[in-house]
């Protein structure tokens, strides 16, 4: 990065972590809230709703459920979840599970405080004028780390693309990120998700608008990926592992709100909305073919992402290292 360059490194986002720290959830909303519940079906099935709203229940604050969201959200979800909000007198959101829900959980917000249609806020930050209700992220899979990011993705089923909502204003206030809730995780969903992470990390460490900022936290999210997700999908009890994974996942959710992606992400949403592949998936498909298309152009950089994954590179050729 030429010392000339200005840039600007911002988080807004207060990360509470660890084992059990879902049971802090009571201490981090206003005091008298009203809390709407954002999720989706599976999890409340699979009872990691329950854990969350037994922390309300004996915190004594009240809530609504909302657990009508799907993989790659649409705009009706949007308007139900809104719909909830208001029919349920809510003051705050708690977005629970993965990129789904808390992407429909940050747009719900914009909606009751803003009013209008979620797409009159696609790719518009300037259209977000004022601060949405309280929001608090609690992550249940290590992939999107939409937890810590001023993005939200709305699937468009007419024009099978996807497009983002972009402003800090979304950004939540607070990210839960608890083990706890990934434990029981089938590997065949967070083999994708984890690729998702490393994805981010690998994207926002080579982009062009990378900082020593970024850098320094994307190269150590590759690091912590490339040591624990096979174990964490391995063994889905694997408390430590997890751990690592949530944080790994948040710290690139970090570096890429700061730089933005590439590539692989440019082809992975069409793919996405087009066919409905899983977003890890898709990224997980096209990483190694983008990687080597930018080869080139950021071959010390490659490098040090080989070493990252454990790769011996002592004694070989930067290009060699590299590849």
């Amino acid at each position: 990065m030429p010392f000339q360059t200005i840039a600007e490194f911002r988080m807004t986002t207060r990360v509470v972590h660890g084992a059990g720290s879902i049971t802090r959830l009571a201490d981090l909303f206003p005091d008298g809230a009203k809390v709407l519940v954002v999720s989706d079906k599976g999890l409340a099935e699979a009872g990691i709703v329950d854990r969350a709203t037994a922390v309300l229940d004996d915190a004594q604050i009240p809530y609504a459920l909302f657990t009508d969201v799907v993989g790659n959200p649409v705009a009706r979800n949007v308007s139900a979840g809104a719909k909830a909000y208001t029919q349920g007198n809510c003051s705050a959101i708690l977005g629970l599970g993965g990129g789904s829900p808390m992407d429909v959980a940050k747009m719900v917000g914009v909606l009751v405080s803003h009013g209008g249609r979620i797409d009159q806020y696609l790719g518009a930050p300037a259209t977000i004028t004022g601060d949405i209700p309280p929001l608090i992220c609690a992550a249940t899979t290590y992939g999107t780390g939409s937890e810590v990011t001023p993005f939200a993705v709305l699937t468009n089923p007419k024009t099978k693309n996807k497009d983002p909502v972009i402003s800090w204003k979304i950004a939540p206030q607070v990210a839960i990120l608890d083990p706890e809730l990934c434990l029981a995780l089938p590997a065949s969903v967070g083999g994708p998700t984890g690729m998702d992470a490393l994805t981010h990390a690998i994207e926002s460490y080579t982009n062009l608008l990378a900082t020593p900022l970024t850098e320094g936290i994307a190269l150590s999210a590759i690091e912590i990926i490339g040591e624990h997700l096979r174990t964490a999908c391995a063994n889905d009890h694997e408390l430590e592992a997890t751990q690592q994974m949530l944080l790994a996942s948040c710290m690139a959710g970090v570096a890429f709100a700061q730089t933005r992606l590439g590539n692989v992400h440019a082809m992975s949403h069409p793919v996405g909305a087009q066919f409905g592949v899983h977003h890890g998936l898709a990224n997980a498909i096209l990483l190694p073919h983008v990687m080597d298309y930018n080869l080139q152009s950021r071959i010390l950089k490659f490098g040090n992402i080989a070493q990252a994954l454990g790769e011996d590179t002592d004694g070989a050729s930067d290009y060699d290292a590299a590849g």
